[in-house]
């Protein structure tokens, strides 16, 4: 089956059940932002103990979206790939997404990177991030904006970019100063106002 009737056929659920229009609609449009509340938790939640530790994996995830986000733009400037509704008026974008390039599915691509990040520091929460970016995979296609192949392609990147560049030992130190230099700036700012 091509990948624009698959399309067609999960975004012909869309108008059937109010519940899950509703849901993957908000997951479509605003999923993303649980990852960046996530992030927030990790820079100015938890333990003081583990400060350091998730400092690093949120420098970490920080350099893996900004390293996803530069490469999903050079693609975009290499292939224009259609949006599914772009292509067939027949898909309902109820999301009201421009019809920039398609590929790949930058949600997708950098809500992956983070999942992969958490995991591989064993931070909490970091398979949940992982189902989550599923999920707002998913929601893209539902909504009528992207292909799998767009959601597989950005996860790939991610995959690629967290399994190569964010292991590297220059990366990990970057972060983990970036890290440290926080955790101790800001133990010098909150002993000065003592």
């Amino acid at each position: 089956m091509k990948e624009l009737e698959l399309v067609k056929r999960i975004n012909g659920q869309a108008g059937r059940c109010v519940a899950a229009d509703f849901t993957l609609d908000g997951i479509a449009r605003f999923g993303h932002l649980a990852f960046v509340l996530y992030g927030l938790w990790l820079w100015f939640g938890g333990r003081k103990e583990d400060r350091t530790a998730r400092r690093t994996a949120a420098v970490t995830a920080l350099i893996g979206v900004a390293a996803c986000s530069l490469l999903s733009w050079g693609i975009g400037k290499l292939w224009q790939r259609p949006r599914p509704f772009a292509r067939d008026g027949r898909i309902w974008n109820f999301t009201g997404h421009k019809a920039n390039a398609a590929f790949p599915s930058n949600h997708t691509m950098n809500s992956a990177v983070i999942a992969a990040v958490m995991l591989q520091h064993h931070m909490p929460g970091g398979k949940w991030l992982a189902a989550g970016s599923a999920l707002l995979g998913f929601s893209r296609i539902f909504a009528g904006i992207h292909y799998p192949s767009d959601i597989f392609g950005g996860a790939a990147i991610a995959l690629l970019v967290e399994g190569t560049l964010l292991v590297s030992r220059p990366v990990r130190r970057l972060a983990a100063g970036i890290a440290a230099a926080s955790v101790w700036a800001e133990r010098l700012f909150l002993h000065r106002g003592r």
